[in-house]
């Protein structure tokens, strides 16, 4: 049974994010799968000059956003139910204004589409098709979603995060 929950959240001065997580579940049940909490939060780094003079990167919640400012998304997740959650996947659709650049940190299958989440894989395995038919492999830049895989059942209280970069175009 596949089940899909849906969130938004308003980022400030980026935009609104639709976060979506489609759960194939082994128990079958709709009220078991909505035990899965989440949370999406979005990042900048900044340099900031120390009392020394030095200057370091430090990472802030993303309040003020420029074109051609990085930012980098954290989807955080909990089984918060009683039964394992079998199969999850994490699908993140990333805004028409923003431009993919890579996940970040140890990858949980990661997954990317070019086609607006009709199908996904690894990004060196995709094409784009050109407006005469022709195709050519997709680059980061064509990326509309990512998607995890979970490599195994999400046991109640398990917890992880998912992260991905972007630019602001």
């Amino acid at each position: 049974m596949k089940i899909m929950i849906m969130t938004r959240l308003n980022v400030p001065k980026i935009h609104t994010c639709v976060l979506a997580i489609v759960l194939a579940c082994g128990f079958g049940s709709a009220k078991a799968a909505s035990e899965l909490r989440l949370t999406n939060a979005v990042f900048q780094e900044i340099e900031v000059k120390g009392e020394d003079g030095k200057v370091e990167r430090k990472t802030v919640p993303a309040a003020r956003v420029i074109p051609g400012t990085e930012v980098f998304y954290v989807i955080s997740y909990q089984n918060a139910g009683d039964k394992a959650a079998e199969k999850v996947a994490i699908t993140n659709p990333v805004p028409k204004d923003l431009e993919y650049i890579a996940a970040i940190g140890p990858s949980i299958a990661e997954e990317v589409s070019v086609d607006a989440g009709k199908t996904y894989g690894a990004l060196t395995a995709l094409t784009v098709t050109l407006p005469d038919g022709n195709t050519r492999p997709a680059k980061a830049s064509d990326v509309t979603h990512v998607r995890w895989k979970l490599a195994s059942a999400l046991k109640p209280g398990d917890e992880g995060k998912v992260s991905f970069r972007a630019k602001l175009k």
